[in-house]
C-alpha cells in the first residue's frame, strides 16, 4: 500500500503522533524521535514526563512550521470531569494554534504538571474518552473524500486485544480490526523505551504486518473478498486476543462514558 492511497487518519494518544506524523510525511522523523528516548526504567520515565518535558520535547520536534498536512486527519481530545470526546480535524498548511489541541490531547492525567485547557475547559489525553477513534473516520470523514469517492478499506490499530469495532459500528466499508499487541505475543512493557526493546518492536511490528498485508491486499480483490479476508484475520487472533488480560481494558470504562455523552452536533471540529 502506498500513502498516496491513504484518504483518511484518525488517532488517538500516541496514535495521534504517528497520524500526524503520517498524514505530514515526517514517519522517519517520529520513528527517530521513538528510538531516541532510551529509557527502561519506570520512575526514570515518569521524571522525564513530570519534570524535563520529555512529551512537550517530542511534539516540538515532530511539528514545525514547514509541515504541510496532506491527509485529512482526526484525533481525540476528552474533556473532564464529565469525560466528553470531541474530535478535531486538521488539514494543510501548518498552524501554530494546532500545538495547543495536540499537547491537550497528550496529557495524561497524573502524568503532567501542567494543566492543558481548552476553550475554558480542562482536557486531558484523548484516549480517555476514545482510545480508538473509529467515529470520525466512518461518521465525519466521508465530507473529506471527492465527490462520489468512498473508502475502500479501514484498518483499526490498537492494543486492546478485546475491542471489536462490531459492537459500535455497522459498516459497508471491510474494516481490519488489528490488536498489535499480538504481533509480540502480548508482550507488552508499557514503560521499557530502550533502544533494544523499540528496535524490537518495530522489526516485530514489520514483519506482522507484511504478513497481514499478504492475507489481505497483496492479490487483487474485491470487496467481498477484501470483506472475508478480514474476517478471516480477525478470527485467527480471536482466541489469543481472548485469552489475553490487558490493563488497556481499565479504559474502556471511560471510554463508555466519553461515547454516551458524545454529541453529533458539536464532536467535531476543523482547525484548518
Amino acid at each position: 500500500m502506498d500513502r498516496s492511497e491513504i484518504r483518511l487518519i484518525t488517532g488517538s494518544s500516541m496514535g495521534l503522533m504517528c497520524g500526524y506524523s503520517l498524514s505530514a510525511g515526517k514517519l522517519d522523523v517520529f520513528e527517530e524521535v521513538f528510538r531516541s528516548v532510551g529509557i527502561n526504567r519506570r520512575l526514570e520515565l515518569f521524571r522525564k514526563v513530570l519534570f524535563h518535558r520529555l512529551l512537550p520535547r517530542a511534539v516540538d520536534e515532530i511539528m514545525t512550521p514547514a509541515d504541510k498536512l496532506e491527509i485529512p486527519f482526526a484525533f481525540s481530545v476528552c474533556y473532564v470531569p464529565v469525560c466528553t470526546v470531541k474530535y478535531y480535524w486538521l488539514l494543510g498548511e501548518f498552524n501554530p494554534a494546532w500545538k495547543k489541541f495536540v499537547c491537550a490531547a497528550l496529557t495524561f492525567p497524573f502524568l503532567c504538571v501542567t494543566p492543558r485547557f481548552l476553550n475554558g475547559k480542562l482536557a486531558v489525553d484523548g484516549g480517555m474518552a476514545d482510545n480508538i477513534p473509529l467515529y470520525p473516520m466512518l461518521r465525519c470523514g466521508p465530507q473529506f473524500l471527492a465527490p462520489g469517492e468512498k473508502l475502500d478499506l479501514v484498518l483499526v490499530l490498537h492494543f486492546d486485544a478485546h475491542y471489536d469495532f462490531r459492537a459500535e459500528f455497522v459498516s459497508d466499508t471491510p474494516i481490519v480490526d488489528l490488536d498489535l499487541a499480538i504481533c509480540n505475543r502480548f508482550k507488552k512493557n508499557h514503560y521499557d523505551f530502550s533502544r533494544q526493546y523499540v528496535e524490537e518492536m518495530l522489526a516485530s511490528a514489520e514483519e506482522y504486518g507484511e504478513r497481514i498485508c499478504k492475507k489481505l491486499i497483496d492479490e487483487p480483490r474485491d470487496k467481498k473478498e477484501i470483506t472475508a479476508a478480514a474476517e478471516r484475520i480477525f478470527l485467527d487472533e480471536y482466541a489469543a486476543r481472548r485469552r489475553n488480560v490487558s490493563a488497556d481494558r481499565l479504559l474502556s470504562l471511560f471510554n463508555h462514558l466519553g461515547k454516551a455523552l458524545r454529541s453529533e452536533a458539536s464532536c467535531n471540529k476543523i482547525l484548518f
